[in-house]
Protein backbone atom coordinates (compact mmCIF):
# COMPACT_ATOMS: atom_id res chain seq x y z
CA UNK A 1 0.00 0.00 0.00
CA UNK A 2 1.28 3.76 -0.80
CA UNK A 3 2.27 5.76 2.00
CA UNK A 4 -0.46 8.87 2.52
CA UNK A 5 1.02 12.22 2.42
CA UNK A 6 -1.40 15.17 2.87
CA UNK A 7 -0.89 18.65 3.01
CA UNK A 8 -3.23 20.89 5.43
CA UNK A 9 -3.56 24.42 4.90
CA UNK A 10 -5.17 26.97 6.60
CA UNK A 11 -4.23 30.16 4.45
CA UNK A 12 -4.80 32.94 6.79
CA UNK A 13 -1.65 35.17 7.91
CA UNK A 14 -2.21 34.06 11.00
CA UNK A 15 -2.60 29.97 9.51
CA UNK A 16 -0.51 27.19 8.96
CA UNK A 17 0.58 24.80 7.22
CA UNK A 18 1.07 21.08 8.66
CA UNK A 19 2.28 17.44 6.42
CA UNK A 20 1.31 14.49 7.76
CA UNK A 21 2.35 11.11 6.64
CA UNK A 22 0.29 7.82 7.23
CA UNK A 23 -1.63 10.11 9.83
CA UNK A 24 1.62 11.24 11.60
CA UNK A 25 2.95 14.93 11.37
CA UNK A 26 5.73 15.32 9.60
CA UNK A 27 6.00 19.00 9.42
CA UNK A 28 4.09 21.34 11.40
CA UNK A 29 4.93 25.40 10.69
CA UNK A 30 3.39 28.29 10.65
CA UNK A 31 2.10 29.92 7.29
CA UNK A 32 4.46 31.19 5.26
CA UNK A 33 5.04 34.86 5.22
CA UNK A 34 5.44 35.42 1.31
CA UNK A 35 4.78 33.43 -2.36
CA UNK A 36 8.56 32.67 -2.71
CA UNK A 37 8.89 31.01 0.72
CA UNK A 38 5.67 29.49 0.47
CA UNK A 39 7.35 27.53 -2.83
CA UNK A 40 10.30 27.05 -0.90
CA UNK A 41 8.35 25.25 1.78
CA UNK A 42 6.34 23.20 -1.12
CA UNK A 43 9.58 21.93 -2.70
CA UNK A 44 11.12 21.24 0.53
CA UNK A 45 8.21 18.84 1.25
CA UNK A 46 8.77 17.18 -2.36
CA UNK A 47 6.89 18.76 -4.39
CA UNK A 48 6.55 18.37 -7.32
CA UNK A 49 8.12 15.11 -7.71
CA UNK A 50 7.04 12.68 -4.76
CA UNK A 51 9.24 9.29 -4.48
CA UNK A 52 7.87 6.51 -5.46
CA UNK A 53 5.01 4.83 -3.58
CA UNK A 54 4.01 8.21 -1.93
CA UNK A 55 0.49 9.66 -3.00
CA UNK A 56 0.39 12.61 -2.14
CA UNK A 57 -2.71 15.52 -1.08
CA UNK A 58 -3.40 18.95 -0.59
CA UNK A 59 -5.73 20.25 1.47
CA UNK A 60 -7.05 23.83 1.39
CA UNK A 61 -9.57 25.75 3.71
CA UNK A 62 -11.75 27.26 1.74
CA UNK A 63 -11.96 30.78 3.51
CA UNK A 64 -12.67 34.12 2.62
CA UNK A 65 -12.63 37.88 3.75
CA UNK A 66 -15.09 38.80 6.39
CA UNK A 67 -17.49 41.85 5.66
CA UNK A 68 -16.06 43.37 8.81
CA UNK A 69 -12.53 43.62 6.93
CA UNK A 70 -11.34 46.81 5.73
CA UNK A 71 -11.25 47.55 2.26
CA UNK A 72 -6.87 46.65 2.78
CA UNK A 73 -7.27 43.73 4.68
CA UNK A 74 -9.66 42.47 2.45
CA UNK A 75 -7.58 43.02 -1.16
CA UNK A 76 -4.25 41.47 1.15
CA UNK A 77 -6.43 38.57 2.02
CA UNK A 78 -7.39 38.09 -1.59
CA UNK A 79 -4.10 38.88 -2.91
CA UNK A 80 -2.59 36.60 -0.85
CA UNK A 81 -4.94 34.08 -1.04
CA UNK A 82 -4.42 33.85 -5.07
CA UNK A 83 -0.40 33.43 -4.27
CA UNK A 84 -1.45 30.36 -2.65
CA UNK A 85 -3.76 29.10 -5.00
CA UNK A 86 -1.19 29.83 -7.85
CA UNK A 87 1.55 27.96 -5.94
CA UNK A 88 0.26 25.27 -4.83
CA UNK A 89 -1.50 24.76 -8.76
CA UNK A 90 1.62 25.15 -10.12
CA UNK A 91 3.40 22.51 -7.92
CA UNK A 92 0.79 19.56 -7.20
CA UNK A 93 -1.59 17.73 -9.37
CA UNK A 94 -4.51 19.02 -7.84
CA UNK A 95 -5.53 20.22 -4.24
CA UNK A 96 -9.06 20.16 -2.33
CA UNK A 97 -10.92 23.14 -0.62
CA UNK A 98 -12.87 21.96 2.89
CA UNK A 99 -15.48 24.21 4.32
CA UNK A 100 -14.11 25.23 7.88
CA UNK A 101 -17.62 23.63 8.65
CA UNK A 102 -16.73 20.29 7.06
CA UNK A 103 -13.49 19.85 8.97
CA UNK A 104 -14.82 21.28 12.72
CA UNK A 105 -18.17 18.88 12.47
CA UNK A 106 -15.79 15.71 11.51
CA UNK A 107 -14.28 16.66 15.08
CA UNK A 108 -17.72 17.71 16.44
CA UNK A 109 -16.08 21.28 17.09
CA UNK A 110 -19.14 23.41 16.75
CA UNK A 111 -18.97 27.03 18.44
CA UNK A 112 -21.06 27.52 21.28
CA UNK A 113 -23.01 30.59 21.73
CA UNK A 114 -21.95 31.75 25.24
CA UNK A 115 -18.10 31.02 24.42
CA UNK A 116 -15.67 33.65 23.55
CA UNK A 117 -13.47 33.25 20.18
CA UNK A 118 -10.26 33.05 21.92
CA UNK A 119 -11.76 30.01 24.25
CA UNK A 120 -12.93 28.22 21.13
CA UNK A 121 -9.80 28.42 19.54
CA UNK A 122 -8.09 27.22 22.58
CA UNK A 123 -10.29 24.09 22.50
CA UNK A 124 -9.18 23.50 18.83
CA UNK A 125 -5.63 23.37 19.74
CA UNK A 126 -6.55 20.84 22.65
CA UNK A 127 -8.20 18.64 20.42
CA UNK A 128 -5.90 18.96 17.96
CA UNK A 129 -3.41 17.86 20.41
CA UNK A 130 -5.20 15.05 22.02
CA UNK A 131 -5.23 13.43 18.23
CA UNK A 132 -1.63 13.69 17.81
CA UNK A 133 0.77 10.99 17.78
CA UNK A 134 3.87 11.08 18.90
CA UNK A 135 5.21 14.46 18.45
CA UNK A 136 5.88 17.85 20.77
CA UNK A 137 1.87 18.72 21.25
CA UNK A 138 3.85 22.21 22.07
CA UNK A 139 4.35 22.81 18.25
CA UNK A 140 0.86 22.87 17.59
CA UNK A 141 -0.35 26.48 18.63
CA UNK A 142 -3.28 29.04 17.74
CA UNK A 143 -1.41 29.23 14.27
CA UNK A 144 -1.25 25.59 13.52
CA UNK A 145 -4.11 23.83 15.08
CA UNK A 146 -6.48 24.39 11.89
CA UNK A 147 -3.44 23.74 9.47
CA UNK A 148 -2.90 19.52 11.75
CA UNK A 149 -6.97 19.05 11.86
CA UNK A 150 -7.62 19.88 8.58
CA UNK A 151 -4.96 17.71 7.34
CA UNK A 152 -5.97 14.87 9.35
CA UNK A 153 -9.71 15.36 8.19
CA UNK A 154 -7.67 15.20 4.76
CA UNK A 155 -6.33 11.89 5.97
CA UNK A 156 -9.29 10.23 7.21
CA UNK A 157 -11.38 11.14 4.21
CA UNK A 158 -8.47 9.22 2.00
CA UNK A 159 -8.54 6.24 4.41
CA UNK A 160 -12.41 6.08 3.69
CA UNK A 161 -12.34 6.39 0.21
CA UNK A 162 -9.75 3.79 0.11
CA UNK A 163 -11.54 1.25 2.41
CA UNK A 164 -15.19 1.69 0.22
CA UNK A 165 -12.72 1.16 -3.01
CA UNK A 166 -11.35 -2.15 -1.24
CA UNK A 167 -14.72 -3.11 -0.46
CA UNK A 168 -16.01 -3.09 -4.16
CA UNK A 169 -13.38 -4.96 -5.60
Amino acid sequence: MDKIFIVGIDPGKNGGITSITNGKITTIDDMPKSPGDLWEHFLFLGFPHQPEGIQPYVFIEQVHSMPTDGVRAAFTFGYNTGQLHLCVDRLCDGFTFVLPSKWMAHFDLKRDKQETKYAYKKRIVETARSKTKKVDVASITLKTADAYLIALYGYHLIKQKQKQKEEKE
